[in-house]
């Protein structure tokens, strides 16, 4: 059985010389910086994508200027030199990155916070048979049931590498099955342990042992970020 590596932090938590952000970031991830016009938002943009590649430079004990990364053109990070799989999402201020010694990862988080509209947007991302049974769930539940929901699909998708480009209407995942089948390829959904302010799943092609990693506020361009073992496979 492989595993899963995964970090999950708060960007205003973290410690990140301003010097080395912008050097970090690809051209791209630099011009997409410098549209966000709310100064907050720009900050916790920059600090998660450095964070992400601090992370893996840490986790792969190679030097940040040799980490070699390329981005599918659905959005999917890959590192060709190395036999991993990586994945990261973030919601707010928070950030989540899954590494994977064994195939395909996908993984999401949603912060928990009100929606008025979560009956309407359950609609656009249901399928019939999810919509049916969400119209039973108690009022004060549903919101969380439809993050649950939410981010079982979305770590499905990018497992399968197409993210939000595929309707997420055309895959059924429920809440409780372990394991779901998407374009004929079966998909391993592991409920992620975090804080009750956040909701988040893995998706694998395998089965995988998860570890949790802590990883050190004060981001140090040469650390190993330290780590506990959850105990579940």
């Amino acid at each position: 059985m492989g595993t899963i590596d995964v970090w999950v932090f708060r960007h205003s938590q973290l410690t990140i010389p301003t010097l080395y952000m912008r050097e970090m970031l690809s051209p791209t991830e630099r011009e997409r910086a410098e549209k966000i016009r709310h100064m907050d938002m720009r900050l916790s943009y920059l600090q998660s994508k450095c964070a992400f590649r601090i992370i893996l430079s840490a986790h792969l004990h190679v030097p940040l200027r040799n980490l070699q990364m390329t981005v599918s053109r659905f959005g999917k990070p890959r590192l060709t030199a190395h036999d991993i799989e990586v994945s990261q999402a973030h919601s707010h201020d928070w950030s989540a990155v899954a590494v994977s010694t064994l195939g395909f990862v996908g993984i999401d988080i949603e912060r928990w916070r009100p929606l008025a509209n979560c009956r309407q947007l359950a609609c656009q991302v249901m399928t019939d048979q999810e919509a049916r049974v969400y119209e039973d769930i108690p009022s004060e539940l549903t919101v969380r049931k439809f993050l649950e929901l939410w981010t079982r699909k979305e770590a499905v998708l990018k497992c399968a590498g197409l993210g939000l480009r595929e309707d997420p209407r055309g895959l059924y995942t429920g809440w409780d099955e372990p394991a779901v089948e998407f374009g004929d390829v079966q998909y391993f959904l592991t409920a992620l342990p975090v804080c009750g302010q956040l909701v988040g799943h893995l998706a694998s092609h395998a089965p995988q042992k998860v570890i949790m990693r802590n990883l050190p506020s004060q981001l140090d361009l040469e650390c190993s970020p330290f780590h506990r073992t959850v105990g579940f496979d």
